[in-house]
């Protein structure tokens, strides 16, 4: 049957994302297939929500099929799609997700167009630190939960050196990790990351979380006060509570295209 889809991305973080029912892991690898499919970093299904006052549950695959718990961006293009096309009372609106339901709130500039989307990220859980050994190296990593696992490392944040070292440090972690390389300074934090189940992405919502959590931690950046965090598809702005628990992601969301998909 041909799946009616919205293609979004945040940040050139990009989604197929489709109103229910959820299709299998095999049929999602190849709707995000880029060379045979509609090309994605996932698939987003929209399914009828799990807990009161929820407007919906995302589920996500991963372009090589297996699920995340939660994607930062992801979730504004979801509260987007939400409030712009299913009609949805704003401007905030709660969508549960695999590690919670998480308050989006969804801002219009001049003459109503949506300008930017900020989500409630819950709390944030700093893990400990961990050495990863690769071909000689070790990288000293800061373990930090958003929901899902990442390991921060402050190296140098570049595609090649993601690229290089990412997958390793990925399978290192039983169930997979996502990989930060950040470098925090007076003037934010430069980032890239490898994913988990993705690979190299132009930005990720919940690793630019995790950096700044582990920044905050280190005393490399203050909290309370909204931190950018530039990725390589553009600027994520991130507020870590002063408690290091709470916190709160702005950045864009936008909508590319709709369709159908016959794969």
């Amino acid at each position: 049957m041909p799946l009616s889809f919205v293609k979004y991305h945040g940040l050139g973080n990009d989604f197929v994302v489709v109103d229910g029912p959820l299709v299998d892991a095999d049929r999602a690898r190849r709707i995000c297939d880029r060379r045979r499919g509609v090309g994605a970093d996932g698939l987003v299904t929209i399914l009828p929500p799990r807990t009161p006052g929820a407007a919906a549950f995302m589920h996500i695959y991963n372009s090589d099929g297996s699920v995340a718990a939660m994607c930062g961006n992801a979730i504004r293009c979801v509260a987007r799609h939400l409030v712009e096309l299913r009609g949805v009372p704003g401007p905030t609106v709660v969508i549960d997700t695999d590690s919670g339901p998480k308050a989006c709130t969804v801002h219009r500039g001049a003459g109503g167009a949506v300008e930017a989307v900020s989500v409630e990220m819950g709390p944030a859980r700093l893990l400990g630190s961990e050495d990863f050994p690769v071909e000689g190296e070790v990288h000293h990593a800061t373990r930090v939960s958003m929901g899902n696992p990442h390991v921060v490392l402050f190296e140098e944040p570049s595609r090649a050196r993601a690229a290089a070292v990412g997958p390793r440090i990925e399978r290192a972690v039983d169930g997979g990790v996502n990989v930060g390389f950040a470098r925090p300074g007076p003037d934010g934090i430069d980032l890239v990351v490898w994913e988990r189940g993705a690979g190299l992405t132009d930005a990720c919502g919940t690793g630019a979380c995790a950096a700044a959590v582990a920044s905050v931690a280190a005393g490399r950046i203050g909290a309370g006060a909204p931190v950018p965090v530039r990725l390589p598809g553009g600027t994520l702005f991130v507020t870590v509570a002063p408690d290091r628990v709470g916190v709160t992601m702005r950045g864009p969301a936008e909508r590319v295209f709709s369709g159908e998909a016959d794969l």
